[in-house]
């Protein structure tokens, strides 16, 4: 049972992971700005995608210790849920806030 619940929770780690970044490029497509528009909707998930990439990437040669992957896998959920916020999606972004923290717990728990 508590393997059915890990491999549960990866999936749904790898559902928020997306999320993440299909939420980065909508809050930065609604920049007022024209040209601040496109730049950030390309440009904050592309930020995510190399931080994600170079350190927390289960394959990766520099990924980090369990600690300071949570840390930094919290911090890039808590942005994009503070940008929702900002743009207006309040219960997305409380929604979207409590999955990613119960998520990166028990990932940290099971040490995923």
């Amino acid at each position: 049972m508590l393997e059915l619940l890990k491999g549960l929770n990866k999936i749904v780690y790898f559902l928020l992971e997306l999320s993440m970044l299909a939420a980065l490029g909508y809050t930065g497509f609604q920049s007022s700005q024209t040209f601040w528009k496109y730049i950030l909707a390309i440009g904050l998930p592309l930020i995510a995608v190399i931080i994600w990439g170079i350190y927390l990437a289960p394959r990766s040669e520099h990924r980090l210790p369990i600690p300071y992957r949570a840390i930094v896998a919290l911090a890039l959920f808590g942005m994009t849920t503070f940008l929702l916020y900002r743009t207006q999606h309040f219960r997305l972004a409380i929604v979207f806030g409590l999955v990613a923290c119960i998520c990166q717990g028990l990932a940290y728990w099971w040490k995923q």
